[in-house]
């Protein structure tokens, strides 16, 4: 069935409203275990999210296809549903009159530009396992609904992570990094790997930690982690239901005025880019922490309407965000190490059952993984400890920030931050 024949159908059977969102996604992958290929894919799928109004009442259905027992199925909960909840649909617009060409994934080459990248692994003798793992994806989305609407937006995303092992005294050390890029020259695939073979060897030496507070330096990786928990905190829904540490906290100073942490969905360079979120609200550049005060709270269709509000563009599939970010400085991680002088560089963090990081109260408490610094240059590694702290504390005491932006996900991406006086908890008292 086509889109203008979903739509007719829907017409035919009384719906009021109908909007679909059209998720098209084109993927390849590849994965090499010490040079063997274990994994090669190129996939496709095409998914919908819709939502209609019938008898003055919205509901909504995900699918793999359209047809009209999906018409039948969202009759069925209107009628039976007691919500009165009715949600908006976008109007006839001309904004978007783009149409993007869905390209054809080919990984042949890539599969032998991998290949080459293991011979790397000859100049590491202490590595004993490498994978190497690559994807390319080009998404594509698109709305359309009852009232001619029909707009679409797309991105073309690179990832690439070596997963390094190295053999010690009491058995092995894993280390791995996420690259995730809208260019693949980006990924830098041959200088990264042989940037990661070296920490994944210095790592592999350990020594405890005291327990005591740390001036420490939070990796990309982590504080992408940290913002991305962060969300609920600022989502209005967890605001409203008084599950949120930052409740009545807007315009006021909650963090450093070092930190500016901004969402800009519309910034081609990160890899979440859209131009809409699933709702079809427009999405804009948004400043939601300025200096250290906090300027907004974020909205879909459905928590703005109940708030009396405005969305603000962040209705993915729930409230969240793409391209969030915390704003970078102006100097490299090297200089960061020198200003640090010493102590710990954390570089990946494990959480525990999704508690690690407490919406409510703002706690952190994570089990984190990392180098130790001494004199502003890696000593080694540490034996893996606890991080105790709260978010407002982390991001109240941060000293410098670097100048790189990295993504691992969509969502969330940071520099490093350089931060004084976080408490760590020593192997030895978990």
């Amino acid at each position: 069935m086509t889109n203008s024949e979903f739509l007719d159908k829907a017409k035919e059977k009384k719906i009021t409203n109908i909007q679909v969102v059209e998720v098209i996604q084109n993927m390849g992958q590849i994965e090499l275990i010490n040079k063997a290929l274990e994994t090669f894919e190129i996939s496709d799928y095409t998914s919908y999210q819709i939502k209609a109004e019938y008898n003055n009442k919205t509901v909504k259905v995900s699918s793999d296809y359209l047809d009209e027992n999906i018409l039948d199925v969202l009759i069925t909960k209107a009628t039976e549903t007691d919500s009165k909840y009715q949600d908006e649909y976008l109007q006839d617009t001309s904004n978007n009159n783009e149409t993007a060409t869905i390209p054809q994934i080919e990984m042949s080459k890539d599969l032998e530009i991998l290949r080459k990248l293991d011979d790397i692994r000859k100049q590491y003798k202490e590595v004993s396992n490498l994978t190497l793992f690559y994807s390319e994806t080009y998404t594509k989305k698109r709305i359309f609904n009852s009232n001619g609407v029909n707009i679409e937006t797309a991105s073309h995303t690179y990832e690439f992570v070596p997963e390094i092992v190295v053999l010690t005294k009491d058995g092995a050390n894993d280390y791995d990094k996420v690259y995730l890029k809208t260019s693949k020259d980006e990924l830098n695939m041959e200088y990264n790997l042989k940037k990661d073979m070296e920490m994944a060897i210095k790592q592999a030496t350990k020594e405890k930690l005291q327990t005591k507070k740390y001036n420490v330096i939070i990796d990309s990786t982590v504080m992408s982690y940290i913002l991305s928990n962060m969300i609920k905190m600022i989502s209005a829904d967890s605001i409203r239901l008084k599950v949120s540490c930052l409740e009545n906290k807007l315009n006021q100073k909650i963090f450093s005025d070092k930190i500016t942490i901004i969402e800009d969905p519309t910034d081609k360079k990160y890899p979440g880019m859209t131009k809409f979120d699933n709702e079809g609200t427009l999405t804009a550049r948004k400043e939601i922490v300025k200096e250290g005060v906090l300027k907004t709270y974020l909205y879909n269709i459905k928590e703005a309407k109940v708030q009396k509000k405005k969305t603000t563009g962040n209705g993915y599939n729930g409230i969240s965000t793409k391209n969030m970010y915390i704003m970078p400085g102006d100097k490299s991680l090297e200089e960061l190490f020198k200003k640090l002088k010493n102590g710990i560089y954390i570089t990946d963090c494990m959480g525990s059952m999704g508690t690690a990081i407490n919406a409510n109260t703002g706690t952190i408490s994570l089990q984190v993984f990392g180098f130790i610094i001494e004199n502003g240059q890696i000593k080694c590694g540490f034996v893996p400890s606890i991080m105790t702290t709260t978010i407002y504390e982390l991001l109240t005491q941060v000293e410098d920030i670097s100048k790189d932006v990295i993504f691992d996900r969509e969502s969330t991406g940071s520099p490093c931050l350089l931060i004084k006086g976080i408490s760590i908890v020593s192997h030895d008292e978990e």
